[in-house]
């Protein structure tokens, strides 16, 4: 699994050639607005499970190329476009929950070895509609903020264009799924899996599904938790 991913972003006019100040403080900080749609979920008004948050943008940055926008022309009149410009834009980047789904998993491959000759890992994926719908929904909210704050948005793309590939938010995990039983899991609740008792998984390989949140402090948390436990084992010569 990964993280679900998607952006918008747009002009907003009335943030045109403010003054200029140091906005450095604040660069790709997550300052972002959680998920608000429980109670919509629970009334059965939403097509998905689950929920994203957004992640702001905006501010004075380093300016790169792109720094005007899509501009024409030359000369002062183009200058002036992009200095009216500069630091005018806001953008949401939707950051969502996958869920687990039969077409996502890994296996062995039945040709392809390593230069040691032993069959390498084959990783299969897909998002689901669960995603798909989540990102649909998440564009329409974003265009929806953009276009009150004054925005001129246009028209949105799909959600299957939109979308990102599967492991380019790099928050992957899953595969070796924590449980409470060897017939639907690969380790127990410490991450030790269960057909190989001195085996243990200590990283993200255990979540039963993504959280639309960064998922690097439960899998230190989770890793300082399971080798505390790992450790007392050892100690009483269990292992």
């Amino acid at each position: 699994m990964d993280s679900t991913g998607a952006g918008l972003s747009a002009l907003v006019p009335a943030l045109m050639n403010r003054p200029r100040y140091n906005e450095d403080g604040h660069t790709a900080n997550h300052l972002f607005i959680p998920w608000w749609g429980h109670k919509a979920q629970a009334n059965k008004e939403l097509d998905f499970p689950r929920g994203y948050h957004f992640e702001l943008g905006g501010r004075f940055s380093e300016p790169g190329a792109y720094v005007g926008g899509n501009l024409q022309g030359y000369g002062p009149a183009l200058k002036q476009q992009v200095r009216a410009n500069y630091g005018a834009y806001v953008s949401f980047a939707l950051r969502g929950e996958m869920l687990p789904n039969e077409h996502c998993y890994m296996d062995i491959d039945p040709e392809v070895k390593d230069k040691w000759g032993i069959p390498v890992a084959r990783f299969h994926w897909q998002w689901a509609d669960h995603e798909l719908k989540q990102v649909a929904h998440g564009l329409k909210t974003a265009k929806a903020i953009l276009e009150t704050m004054g925005a001129e948005v246009g028209e949105l793309p799909t959600a299957e264009e939109a979308i990102k590939k599967g492991g380019e938010i790099i928050h992957e995990v899953g595969t070796t799924r924590m449980g409470s039983s060897s017939a639907d899991s690969v380790t127990n609740q410490w991450g030790q899996t269960w057909d190989c008792p001195n085996l243990f998984v200590m990283d993200g390989g255990v979540f039963a599904s993504n959280p639309h949140k960064n998922c690097t402090l439960t899998i230190m948390t989770l890793a300082m938790r399971n080798s505390n436990w790992l450790a007392k084992q050892l100690t009483a010569g269990a292992i």
